[in-house]
């Protein structure tokens, strides 16, 4: 009987030490560390991908804004040449202005008392005709002839042809006075002036010196 009990405690101690024992762990299945190991590596991959992604826009942020913008070509203009004038010939072409100094053979022309002047051909007349333009009737008093016409609307420096085309002529005899400029149209049809430079004799002077232009 001894003998058994001792066997039945080897029993209870036998037992009581396999359950304190901790079982080894199970063996992990090949399978599932596979997937965990791929889909650890995918992550990476992604976030590699987005890293290197936010590089590039990043260099190319930073190389726009040191680029200069483009700036579109200039637009030239095609408007047409304005066409060119062809220019009169010189025999057709009417001068406005005198020359400056005036010509020897238009300058200190002397009419006496009586005498008369055709302004066309430069010739001074003894007595009045159907040629002369101006006729000096009395002293320092001239009379316009033959349809030519003088304009009492002095000025004191030289008119151009244009000033004595327009000018305001009336009728009348008219008084000399030196040194200002009288317009007249010829019995011709010339526009010009004469301009008195000074009397001859005493008073009542008995003639005038003038100077004078017809512009062609």
């Amino acid at each position: 009987m001894r003998s058994l009990g001792f066997a039945l405690a080897f029993l209870v101690l036998l037992a009581l030490a396999c359950g304190s024992v901790t079982p080894p762990p199970p063996t992990p299945d090949v399978g599932v560390l596979v997937a965990q190991t791929m889909t650890a590596y995918t992550h990476e991959a992604e976030a590699t991908q987005v890293v290197q992604t936010l590089e590039a826009l990043q260099t190319q942020v930073a190389a726009s804004s040191t680029t200069p913008l483009s700036v579109p070509p200039a637009v030239t203009s095609t408007a047409e040449p304005a066409p060119t004038v062809a220019a009169l010939p010189s025999s057709t072409m009417r001068e406005e202005f005198p020359p400056d100094p005036l010509p020897a053979a238009y300058t200190g022309v002397t009419l006496q008392n009586g005498e008369c002047f055709d302004f066309d051909s430069g010739q001074v007349f003894a007595s009045a005709n159907s040629q002369c333009d101006i006729w000096l009737v009395e002293p320092a008093l001239i009379r316009q002839q033959n349809g030519a016409r003088v304009s009492g609307y002095v000025t004191s420096t030289p008119p151009g042809r244009s000033a004595c085309l327009g000018a305001r002529y009336e009728p009348g005899d008219l008084a000399m006075q030196t040194d200002l400029y009288f317009c007249f149209i010829t019995n011709a049809g010339q526009p010009g002036f004469l301009v008195p430079t000074h009397y001859q004799g005493g008073i009542p002077p008995t003639g005038i010196v003038f100077n004078y232009w017809v512009f062609r």
